[in-house]
C-alpha cells in the first residue's frame, strides 16, 4: 500500500538529491517507510468500523457453503445483519429481503420452495458481500490517503530541516556527514532543530567563528622547544676530467688512434721499408699517440647534519568541560554548547578521542571514543543543571581520565563564566603533575567581564569572549612565548 504510493519522486528535487547523496539518510528513510507501513496496517485493523459486519458476513457465508438447504430463519437473520451493516455504512436500508420472506411465508405449499429459498439466500449473501467490499474499500482508501498526507508532510518537513542544517554546516566549514550520520541512530526533528539553532548561532557571529578556528588549533599552534638533529643531502656542482671530451693534450699513450698519432710514427709510412713496421704497430695497438682529454660539469652528493626546531603537530585527545550552572543560563550557555558541538565534531573529523563533561555542583560525562551516536551527543549537550558552580569535581574527574591510556597527553578546555571559587591545593598539584606528563589546560571565559579573582596561572592559555562586542582576547601566552593572539570583531 504505502510502499507503492509514497516514493522519493514525490519529494522536491533538492530533497531527492540530499537523500541520494547520503547513504545513511536513504537507509533511514527506508526504515521510516517500513515502520509507517506497519503502523498503517495496524491502524486499518484496529479502526475498521465494519469489523462486526465482516465477521457476521464471513460466518453466514460459511454456514451457507456447508449446508445444502436454506431456511426462512437463515434468510431472516442474514437480512437483519445486512441492514445493520447498511446502517453502519450510512447506506439506505433495503426492504426487498423482508418482502421476499413475507412472500415465502404466504406460499408455504408452493412446489420448489427450497430451490427458491436457496437462490434468494445466495443472492442476499452476494449482495451483502458486494456492498461490504465497496464500503470497506472506500473507507480504506480514505484512511490510506489521510495517513499518507500526514506521513509525507512529516517526512518533507524533516528533510527540509535537514537540508537547511546541511547548508548551515557547510557554511561553517564542517563536514555534514560527521553530524548527519543516521546509521548511528535516529535523529528526531527536535534534535535537528536544536542542532540547527547552534549552527546558525555559530554562522551569525564572526567572532564565534574565529574563536572556533582558534580553539580548533590549540595543540597545533603550540610549538615544541626541542631541537632535533637531522641529516640532509645536498647536490654540489664540480668540474671533472672527461675522456670523451678531446679538448687538449695531457700526455702520450700507446694505441692506434690514427687522428692522434705523433708525427714520428707517421714518418714510418713515408719509407716503403718501414711502412710494414707501422702496420705491425697499428695491429698491436703500439703506435705512439697523443693522450687527449677535457673538463665537463657534474654534481656530487654531500650529506650534512643540521639542527632544527620541531613543531608538535600531533593533536592528542580533547576534553571539554562545559559550565551549565545557573549563571550561564541564556546566551553564555548557548555559546558554550555551540562551541562544544563544533569542537567535538572537529575532533571526530580528525579521529581524536573526545570527552565531554557538563558541570555545575555535580557532573555528567559522555565519552565520545566509545562510538556514541550523535543523538546521544545532542541530548547530552541539552542537559543543564542551573545550580551553583563548582569546577573542582569536573577537574578531578578529568585528571583521573588523563591517567587512562586513551586520554594521555590530552587538551582540556574549560568553558565557563568563571563565577566560582578557587580550586583546592590538591587539585592544583594534580594539574601541575599532569602538565609535566604532557597534558595541557586551557580556559575560555564567556561574559562581558571576568571575575578579578579568576583561576590564575592554572592554564597554559586563557581566552575571554565578549558576546556584546564579539571580541576574543588571549590573556595568557603559551609557555613557549608565542606572540599574543588578539582578534577583535565588532558585530
Amino acid at each position: 500500500m504505502l510502499k507503492n504510493t509514497l516514493t522519493l519522486d514525490k519529494l522536491p528535487v533538492a530533497q531527492q538529491t540530499l537523500v541520494a547523496n547520503n547513504v545513511s539518510l536513504s537507509a533511514s528513510i527506508a526504515k521510516h517507510l517500513q515502520k509507517a507501513q506497519k503502523d498503517l496496517n495496524r491502524l486499518l485493523l484496529l479502526d475498521n468500523p465494519y469489523t462486526e459486519s465482516e465477521s457476521a458476513l464471513i460466518e453466514s457465508e460459511a454456514v451457507f457453503a456447508s449446508s445444502t438447504q436454506s431456511t426462512l430463519d437463515h434468510i431472516s437473520n442474514n437480512s437483519t445483519s445486512y441492514n445493520n451493516f447498511l446502517g453502519t455504512a450510512r447506506l439506505p436500508k433495503e426492504s426487498y429481503w423482508q418482502q421476499q420472506i413475507a412472500s415465502f411465508k404466504k406460499h408455504d405449499a408452493e412446489p420448489k420452495k427450497q430451490e427458491k429459498l436457496r437462490r434468494n439466500h445466495d443472492h442476499l449473501l452476494r449482495t451483502w458481500r458486494k456492498q461490504y467490499d465497496k464500503a470497506y474499500s472506500s473507507w480504506e482508501l480514505e484512511r490510506i490517503k489521510a495517513f499518507q498526507r500526514e506521513f509525507f508532510k512529516k517526512i518533507s518537513e524533516w528533510l527540509e530541516h535537514i537540508q537547511q542544517l546541511h547548508n548551515s554546516l557547510k557554511s561553517l566549514g564542517l563536514e555534514p556527514g560527521y553530524l548527519l550520520d543516521f546509521s548511528e541512530g535516529e535523529m528526531s526533528l527536535s534534535d535537528i532543530k536544536q542542532l540547527k539553532k547552534w549552527a546558525d548561532y555559530l554562522a551569525a557571529d564572526k567572532g564565534i567563528r574565529d574563536l572556533c578556528n582558534l580553539l580548533g588549533k590549540i595543540r597545533q599552534a603550540e610549538q615544541s622547544g626541542k631541537l632535533e638533529i637531522i641529516k640532509s643531502t645536498h647536490m654540489l656542482p664540480e668540474m671533472v676530467f672527461d675522456d670523451h671530451c678531446k679538448e687538449e693534450i695531457i700526455g702520450l699513450k700507446v694505441g692506434r688512434d690514427i687522428e692522434h698519432i705523433v708525427p714520428s710514427e707517421l714518418a714510418l709510412l713515408a719509407d716503403p721499408e718501414t711502412d710494414i713496421l707501422f702496420d705491425l704497430k697499428y695491429v698491436e695497438s703500439r703506435l705512439m699517440c697523443f693522450d687527449m682529454a677535457g673538463l665537463s660539469a657534474s654534481t656530487k652528493e654531500e650529506e650534512v647534519e643540521i639542527q632544527q626546531k620541531v613543531a608538535d603537530n600531533n593533536k592528542g585527545p580533547l576534553m571539554i568541560c562545559i559550565d551549565t550552572s545557573g549563571s550561564m543560563h541564556g546566551e553564555p550557555e548557548i555559546i558554550a554548547k555551540a562551541l562544544a558541538l563544533y569542537l567535538s565534531t572537529q575532533a571526530k573529523k580528525e579521529t581524536r578521542d573526545c570527552y565531554l563533561i557538563n558541570f555545575s555542583t555535580g557532573i555528567e560525562t559522555l565519552d565520545l571514543s566509545k562510538n556514541t551516536s550523535f543523538g546521544n551527543i545532542l541530548r547530552f549537550l541539552q542537559t543543564s543543571f542551573y545550580g551553583g558552580t563548582d569546577v573542582a569535581p569536573a577537574m578531578t574527574h578529568a585528571i583521573e581520565q588523563m591517567q587512562e591510556e586513551t586520554y594521555k597527553k590530552a587538551d582540556l578546555l574549560i568553558i565557563s563564566d568563571f563565577v566560582m571559587g578557587s580550586l583546592p591545593s590538591s587539585t592544583l598539584d594534580a594539574i601541575e603533575e599532569q602538565r609535566i606528563q604532557g597534558n595541557r589546560f586551557y580556559s575560555l571565559c564567556i561574559g562581558n567581564s571576568f571575575m578579578s579573582e579568576r583561576l590564575k596561572t592554572h592554564f597554559d592559555s586563557e581566552w575571554i569572549y565578549n558576546p556584546s562586542s564579539s571580541s576574543v582576547t588571549e590573556l595568557i601566552k603559551f609557555t613557549n612565548n608565542l606572540s599574543k593572539v588578539e582578534c577583535d570583531h565588532t558585530t
